[in-house]
């Protein structure tokens, strides 16, 4: 019955469990953000960027974030109920676009050289839904996988020419994910009516991690250089487990009855998983006053996220007395490690802006990033590839000292055609209790591309402190 634990999993995008891009202004610029970074996005692209901004500022923004995922599972001619073929239509991502806020507050305080701030900037994901009785139920019926970024940071001009910040974070993790596993003693049996329905949710609000920035940029302002070391976040979230044996042969009476109750709950599951070390870098340079060009690099080391470990498992699933197979209780109390087995992800990014005379800036970029996920792992539930994207906003100053931000951002995944999947349908024998693997549930064609679009405003005030 352990094998039903790997629902637990979260889902994967991008770079492993999130987007690596947040902000209007950034995804504008295809991410190339951690030298120039004039907003309080700052915060999670570089924090000693901060210096930049001068003088007071608010920034608040909302972003839609829609991921588009076709799946086409692999074909079994002759492997279907009774000897027929097992054929599948294409599914697709059924979530609506998922609404992400961000908002910070910066000042000096009467410092010419010190920028305090503080935000809420959780990382972009999206919401990640399938038809229920779709042929990915075996690997995700529903997803939703939540992290929020929330704290202060300090930024200080040491030097005419170089600065350096430091912040730290509250991150809250909310995890909430649906699949099937089949109750039948034929591991490779495929039928709507042996299917179990599990869903798992879990929640860590003490997740507490930091990040530290420098930014070499000297005062005629004609180049700068941003570097920013995120390190390892760990959580360790607790929730609840539920089975639901509703429209099962074995639970329904013109079946076999052998499942005494519809569900089955664990209260009190524990999920451990750590974030890994990511590093931003970027060099930027203005050949006219009007204009700025960065090139940026992101390394995340997704390799060292090895495993999910699940414990204070304690789930019982009862069986109808004096059933006709003899079977009692069964108790699941292990501790389970999940292994991930995701690769580093690398990725380059080229962007800029130009001022158009004092009221408008036109931003646009471009990034290249490779995928997290390997063939034997992809699944519906973590859909990954390398990609290319581009992006394109801008501001316009409505007032002086307020600008309404506006911007669209495109990836596009490459296709992916796997035949190698290690990803297997969970099969429970109703006789013996015994889990095996069932048919690979992972292979198949797949295709997505991402869309993000968002607005905002970003307000400065106060009189410039000579930063």
């Amino acid at each position: 019955m352990l094998a039903l634990l790997t629902l637990l999993a979260p889902a994967a995008h991008a770079g492993g469990y999130y987007f690596s891009d947040i902000g209007v202004r950034a995804f504008s610029r295809g991410g190339a953000f951690v030298a120039g970074a004039d907003d309080l996005t700052a915060l999670y692209y570089n924090p000693a960027a901060l210096t930049r901004l001068g003088r007071g500022t608010v920034t608040l923004s909302v972003a839609g974030v829609d991921q588009a995922i076709m799946f086409d599972r692999l074909d079994y001619p002759g492997e279907g109920p009774d000897g027929s073929d097992l054929i599948t239509a294409p599914i697709g991502n059924d979530a609506p676009a998922y609404a992400i806020p961000h908002f910070g507050i910066s000042h000096t305080f009467g410092l010419p050289n010190t920028t305090f701030a503080f935000g809420f900037y959780p990382p972009y994901a999206p919401d990640v839904a399938y038809p229920s009785d779709g042929p990915q139920r075996y690997s995700l019926v529903d997803t939703l996988v939540i992290q929020t970024v929330t704290g202060p940071s300090v930024a200080h001009r040491v030097l005419p020419w170089l600065s350096v910040g430091v912040g730290v974070t509250w991150n809250v993790l909310i995890v909430e994910q649906d699949l099937n596993i089949t109750l039948s003693n034929n591991p490779d049996f495929e039928q709507d009516n042996y299917d179990v329905a599990f869903h798992m949710e879990g929640l860590d609000m003490k997740g507490f991690g930091w990040n530290a920035g420098v930014l070499i940029e000297p005062p005629d302002g004609r180049f700068a250089i941003g570097a920013m070391v995120l390190p390892p976040v760990a959580f360790n979230t607790t929730g609840r487990m539920e089975a639901n044996f509703a429209g099962n042969f074995y639970y329904e009476e013109d079946g076999l009855p052998l499942i005494a109750n519809e569900t089955a709950t664990d209260e009190d599951i524990a999920l451990s998983v750590t974030m890994p070390i990511i590093l931003k870098t970027g060099a930027l340079f203005r050949p006219t006053d009007n204009l700025e060009l960065e090139a940026g690099f992101f390394w995340e080391n997704w390799s060292a996220v090895e495993d999910l470990v699940v414990t204070n498992m304690d789930m019982t699933i009862e069986t109808v007395e004096g059933n006709s197979f003899g079977i009692e209780n069964v108790e699941i109390t292990d501790d389970v490690v999940l292994p991930v087995g995701y690769n580093d992800v690398w990725s380059v990014r080229l962007g800029g802006e130009l001022d158009i005379g004092e009221k408008a800036v036109v931003r646009a970029g471009g990034m290249y990033e490779i995928a997290a996920i390997p063939d034997e792992a992809l699944s519906p539930s973590s859909v990954d590839s390398d990609k290319l994207g581009v992006g394109l906003g801008g501001s316009w100053y409505v007032l002086p000292g307020l600008a309404l931000d506006v911007g669209l951002y495109r990836a596009q995944y490459f296709r992916r055609e796997i035949r190698n999947s290690e990803m297997m349908q969970i099969a429970v024998n109703p006789l013996t209790g015994e889990v095996s693997d069932g048919r690979v549930v992972g292979d198949g064609d797949y295709e997505s591309s991402l869309l993000i679009g968002g607005g905002g405003l970003t307000w400065q005030f106060g009189a410039d402190r000579g930063m």
